[in-house]
């Protein structure tokens, strides 16, 4: 039975607030949480230590076993949106600046802990932003 609508947000907004705390401890600044504009939406908009603007797409599984099909969930069409939001993201932007997408994977420990069990780093290639 899939859990519902309320546990889902409830572990969706836990996963995301683990996700700004380890970003946090990694010395990267939150710009911006539940980021949305006509383009599309983030998670977490953050300033990496190098400079670099990090769009953060951040996916809690409640069960630890399904830490891969939380990053395979991020198909083309959800990396296209990202590739949109980034080119967006970009055109507010005063000044040049480097941009990447990251995905976050958030799923409990064997005692129900969340942790943070993947940070990938550029995960999403440039390429087009049309379907």
């Amino acid at each position: 039975m899939p859990p519902r609508p309320d546990r889902r947000l409830a572990l969706g907004a836990a996963g995301e607030q683990l996700a700004a705390q380890y970003l946090q401890a990694r010395q990267y600044q939150i710009i911006e949480r539940n980021y949305r504009r006509s383009w599309g939406e983030a998670d977490i908009i953050a300033l990496a230590p190098d400079g670099t603007q990090v769009i953060v797409e951040v996916r809690s599984r409640s069960d630890r076993h399904y830490v891969i099909e939380a990053v395979q969930s991020v198909g083309p069409r959800k990396q296209r949106q990202l590739r949109r939001l980034a080119h967006g993201l970009l055109s507010e932007q005063e000044a040049e600046i480097d941009i990447r997408v990251d995905v976050m994977v958030i799923a409990p420990d064997r005692s129900g802990r969340l942790l943070v069990v993947a940070h990938i780093a550029d995960a999403v290639e440039d390429g087009p932003v049309e379907d």
